[in-house]
């Protein structure tokens, strides 16, 4: 039988093996896939459902939640392999870092479950572009902001910054978050102009 030293404490020290993940451009490629498959399937739809048929929103809508997985897993292995602390805290969080993620992180999230909750699973994975009727929705979200559902996860990404200040340098952490941001701005772009 093969033993292990792995326990739960591991991830509180450095990932023991160097990974491509390790590489910040390697992360911020991977927190880019899902908003290049988005553009793509918005200006070729056509593609998309020749390929797909009449499962082209549920591919759509797996394909999205896989790639939220792997920008989450990324995300994870990345902050394994680069801080000594691992993914573990290096210091107890400020009440201040937990107000400020409560609130962005919350009010993203509910931008977020309201867009669902308005459109339906249809309606945010495209169903407009792939054959599906998508009914205008003028109510809550999307009377507070333009594209609730990008803005919601723009404020998360900005909530979990305020949790990760200590763990991650703050010119990396800032990075990632602008360039997260900066992906859910290009996806919105795409969609109101293309």
């Amino acid at each position: 039988m093969m033993q292990t030293d792995f326990s739960l404490g591991s991830f509180c020290q450095r990932m023991p093996a160097e990974t491509p993940l390790s590489s910040l451009g390697v992360l911020l490629f991977v927190i880019s896939l899902p908003h290049l498959l988005y553009a793509y399937v918005w200006t070729n739809p056509t593609v998309w459902l020749r390929f797909w048929g009449k499962r082209s929103v549920d591919t759509f809508a797996t394909a999205g939640v896989l790639g939220k997985v792997l920008q989450y897993a990324g995300m994870f292995v990345w902050l394994w392999s680069n801080q000594d602390s691992g993914v573990c805290f290096r210091q107890p969080l400020a009440l201040w870092q937990l107000a400020v993620a409560a609130v962005l992180i919350g009010y993203g999230q509910a931008l977020n479950f309201g867009t669902y909750k308005a459109l339906g699973t249809a309606g945010v994975y495209y169903g407009c572009r792939l054959g599906k009727p998508i009914p205008w929705v003028h109510g809550w979200p999307f009377d507070t902001v333009a594209h609730p559902q990008y803005v919601g996860c723009i404020l998360s990404v900005w909530g979990a910054l305020a949790l990760m200040l200590h763990a991650v340098p703050l010119p990396t952490a800032a990075i990632i978050a602008v360039f997260w941001s900066g992906m859910y701005c290009f996806s919105a772009a795409v969609e109101h102009w293309l």
